[in-house]
């Protein structure tokens, strides 16, 4: 690379830094204990975002000797995954210092954002094995590769700004739209690229061969395998995970999967409740998904206040701690009245 390349790269690399570096300077403040999980919330995510960054740099510019990229696209791989840093940097920052921004709002809206940007840069994307819709067809043919990234690249902004309107609708239609524009937002321009590919073999303009070079397969196959990481983790996070409460002597022990721990002396409790029906309110802080839904909420009920619950059960614990609210729920309505009878008892006592 040139020297200017190798300023970009180390001034990117240090920004996908920053959540690490917020997290030890926040560390005393972070959630949780000083083991294994609040290390890897520390430097897991930041890791692994170097690693991938400097994968792509490499590949990138392996192939950029030979095509000569357009250095508007190029800026893409220097500083995507720093901007998505500089998100997770916010996120350390604000769990540290009990900050409500409101995630459920953020992240679709920054999830739009960035389709809007790159929509934009597609079809700069001059054609190569490592940016852009790689695809056997786009990469055999240059008319399939410039048509299928001004198509791309329209939907790609037309699903960025269907993302920002999404912030505006509740939350649980608005995580479900996100979701299918993104699976519509990765399918159809590949879709739009095949139909092309078969159009043109029936009209005879096709006029090359479906030849992948040894680069190319190693390319793809470090694409699949990082979207097969990214997908098994999307489905790990959405469908599993465990709220597991121990009621103790003294103290009840809540252990939850994605989310720091917590634990809340008997003799703090000022009130226990069992309700049902309770709307959970707006996640400002915290860990949603179909199972689900921790951290700091906001409601019309309780104002601000602290859940740990599973979405599928409507019964739920309402405790009084210190002057803060909690709202607590098992798997189901009988585990969560078992779970109250025995809080109940506990804090009677």
């Amino acid at each position: 690379m040139e020297l200017l390349n190798r300023r970009k790269a180390l001034a990117s690399s240090a920004l996908i830094l920053l959540p690490a570096m917020a997290g030890i300077a926040l560390w005393n403040r972070l959630p949780g204990g000083n083991g294994p999980e609040k290390l890897a919330f520390c430097l897991g995510t930041p890791a692994a975002m170097l690693a991938t960054h400097w994968l792509c740099l490499w590949l990138t510019f392996r192939t950029n000797r030979q095509n000569g990229q357009s250095k508007k696209a190029l800026e893409l791989v220097y500083w995507l995954l720093p901007c998505v840093s500089l998100f997770c940097s916010a996120g350390t920052c604000a769990v540290a210092l009990d900050v409500k921004l409101g995630w459920e709002r953020l992240v679709p809206a920054s999830l739009g954002l960035m389709f809007l940007v790159i929509g934009n840069y597609m079809p700069k994307m001059k054609q190569n094995p490592t940016l852009g819709i790689r695809l056997p067809w786009t990469l055999a043919n240059e008319e399939n590769w410039a048509r299928t990234h001004r198509a791309g690249g329209r939907m790609w902004v037309a699903g960025g700004l269907v993302l920002l309107v999404f912030c505006l609708l509740p939350e649980t239609a608005m995580i479900a739209g996100m979701l299918a524009v993104i699976a519509v937002l990765a399918v159809a321009p590949c879709v739009y690229s095949y139909r092309l590919y078969r159009a043109q073999v029936q009209n005879g303009s096709w006029n090359a061969t479906l030849r992948r070079s040894k680069a190319d397969r190693m390319v793809a196959a470090a694409v699949l395998a990082i979207l097969a990481a990214a997908a098994v983790g999307t489905f790990v996070l959405l469908f599993t995970g465990d709220i597991r409460y121990t009621v103790g002597q003294s103290a009840l022990t809540i252990q939850a999967s994605y989310w720091p721990d917590a634990k809340v002396d008997y003799v703090d409790v000022e009130s226990v409740e069992y309700a049902e029906g309770v709307p959970a309110g707006s996640r400002t802080n915290g860990f949603g998904s179909p199972r689900l839904s921790m951290g700091a909420f906001r409601n019309d009920v309780f104002g601000d206040y602290t859940r740990y619950a599973y979405t599928g059960c409507e019964a739920c614990i309402v405790l009084q701690v210190k002057g803060k609210t909690m709202v607590l729920s098992a798997a189901d309505e009988s585990e969560t009245k078992a779970l109250y009878e025995a809080l109940l008892n506990k804090t009677r006592g």
